[in-house]
């Protein structure tokens, strides 16, 4: 790939420059999937006269954005205490995706004397993704277990693949930490 656009050779850091632009275009879908989940889940919270009235994931993924404006931290912090994994995780990992979307370039490149810089992109960027992925579980989690409810509430089977056992275990044991930091 590198050979293409002419960065064969370059590195910065660790990594060659094309792989660094590979983590951080993971970085950026990592984060708008969890942000998909979450605008999801808050579909079902939503107040009739909020800031987030008339939400929900289909217009988020064919939508043009003008109804879904709102960022991953607007979302956050409007529904992550009622769906149970706000917290100091959560607002960092929202931190870390500001940090990626605005400052990147200039904590990383800029070479600003005097400037603050971030140590080992390369590793803050696979964290990053990794988090992002582990708060995915923990929403996936979420709407499985809301799914049960909904199947016991209406008389029928939950029709859930099994794999969706290993989601809500990780929410349980989120809430069961939770629990005990409160």
């Amino acid at each position: 790939m590198s050979s293409h656009v002419g960065l064969e050779g370059i590195r910065i850091g660790k990594l060659a420059l094309a792989d660094e632009m590979m983590l951080l275009g993971g970085a950026m879908l990592a984060a708008q999937k969890l942000e998909f989940v979450l605008y999801g889940m808050a579909s079902h919270l939503k107040e009739k006269n909020g800031k987030f009235k008339g939400l929900n994931p289909e217009e988020f993924l064919r939508g043009d954005g003008r109804k879904t404006r709102e960022t991953l931290g607007a979302i956050v912090k409007e529904f992550g205490a009622r769906l149970l994994i706000d917290g100091e995780d959560l607002n960092r990992l929202v931190s870390d995706r500001n940090l990626i979307a605005h400052n990147y370039w200039r904590l990383t490149k800029a070479n600003i004397r005097g400037g603050r810089r971030l140590v080992a992109p390369e590793d803050f960027l696979f964290g990053f993704t990794v988090r992002c992925e582990k708060f995915i579980g923990l929403c996936q989690g979420w709407v499985a277990i809301a799914k049960k409810a909904a199947a016991e509430m209406e008389g029928r089977e939950d029709d859930s693949p099994a794999q969706v056992e290993t989601h809500i275990q990780a929410y349980l044991e989120h809430l069961a930490k939770r629990a005990v930091v409160k």
